[in-house]
């Protein structure tokens, strides 16, 4: 098969940390690579140096048989690279058509031609089977929502390699296999795929090849046929796992948490659930199923028609995350970087923020 990308001793360092270690692979056209690692073995860096967001200290990058110097996003796409990071890089006020074609937007006689933007969009919506309308606003669309078009925008380019970072990370098992099935139909069509996931049984289903990073490097790739997860874990890890989530025995308590009757319109209805003192409780369902809404009028994030919260028994009144962290409880918000952090703020400062009181006089 013919060679379409090939990475040579590339390497790359930050202040402190030696990121990537004379790392070298290739991807042949219509091959789906998979590349694995721990958090912090280099995946994301090396995607980066390929993008153009970052540059490599040493080393050679050919594509196409001819060695390239990518300095910005920009060359890449126009070399034909296309990649889908981790962090969704979307514009949350612009359309989901815009954002399709967002620096390469369809014109006619010099003008932005709108008609034509959304038919092509709808059309890559359909590709991966994303029913929302093209002019609905990204801000208003669902983390997995998100991620797909994101795909459609890649699928836009035209693009003769394909990199996903993490792309189901937020994505129910029907649109993991939607996702996947895509990822054959780009094989079939000769695009080369880059797909970077921690979920093992994924990278085993859609890989080839495997090349595997631990601490910047290179320490192995492998033919996906007849390879197994606890191949992949031990050449991550360095050492063999026996158990990978060991089950850790503990007494339950008394029931410290309780909701009744938990409704809010059509997006919950008549929720219950009790949760005891040592107890670990999964709430699951597929996207739109209402989790992520039960769980944020408990806290007092958004607001419920009905329904009673017990708390060690006794019940409580929460009308706004302020009241819920007063009776000491804590929320992880789906979407950690929107919802979860102030990016402008200081580490310590968003460590500190839910409990200002506790650790200033003034707050």
């Amino acid at each position: 098969m013919h060679e379409l990308l090939k990475v040579t001793d590339v390497d790359k360092s930050f202040p402190g940390v030696h990121a990537l270690k004379k790392v070298s692979l290739t991807i042949l056209k219509g091959e789906v690579m998979a590349l694995v690692g721990e958090n912090g073995a280099g995946k994301s860096t090396l995607m980066n140096i390929l993008s153009g967001i970052y540059q490599k200290d040493s080393g050679s990058i050919t594509f196409n048989g001819k060695e390239i110097h990518v300095s910005s996003p920009l060359d890449s796409h126009k070399l034909g690279i296309s990649i889908i990071h981790q962090e969704l890089n979307l514009i949350p006020h612009f359309s989901v058509a815009e954002n399709i074609f967002v620096g390469r937007e369809k014109r006619k006689f010099f003008l932005f031609d709108k008609r034509t933007t959304i038919e092509e969009s709808k059309k890559l919506l359909k590709r991966v089977g994303l029913e929302v309308d093209p002019r609905s606003l990204v801000i208003d669309l669902s983390i997995a929502q998100r991620q797909m078009v994101e795909v459609a925008k890649a699928l836009a380019y035209n693009a003769k390699l394909i990199v996903m970072d993490e792309p189901t990370s937020s994505l129910s098992d029907r649109e993991i296999e939607r996702l996947l099935n895509i990822v054959r139909d780009l094989k079939r069509e000769g695009v080369s795929v880059i797909f970077i996931s921690h979920k093992l049984e994924e990278v085993l289903a859609i890989a080839d090849r495997i090349t595997v990073l631990r601490d910047g490097e290179v320490v192995g790739v492998l033919d996906a046929a007849g390879c197994t997860e606890d191949n992949l874990i031990q050449l991550m890890v360095g050492r063999e796992i026996t158990n990978i989530y060991p089950k850790v025995e503990t007494p339950l308590g008394d029931v410290v948490f309780e909701i009744r009757n938990f409704s809010r319109g059509k997006v919950f209805r008549n929720v219950s659930f009790s949760l005891r003192r040592g107890e670990i409780l999964g709430i699951a369902g597929l996207v739109g199923a209402g989790r992520s809404e039960v769980l944020q009028a408990i806290f007092g994030i958004d607001p419920f028609d009905s329904g009673e919260v017990f708390l060690d028994g006794r019940k409580v009144i929460i009308r706004s995350p302020q009241d819920a962290i007063r009776l000491g409880m804590g929320f992880v918000p789906e979407d950690r970087k929107l919802k979860g952090l102030l990016l402008g703020m200081a580490v310590k400062e968003n460590i500190t923020l839910a409990s200002l009181e506790e650790v200033s006089r003034h707050a």
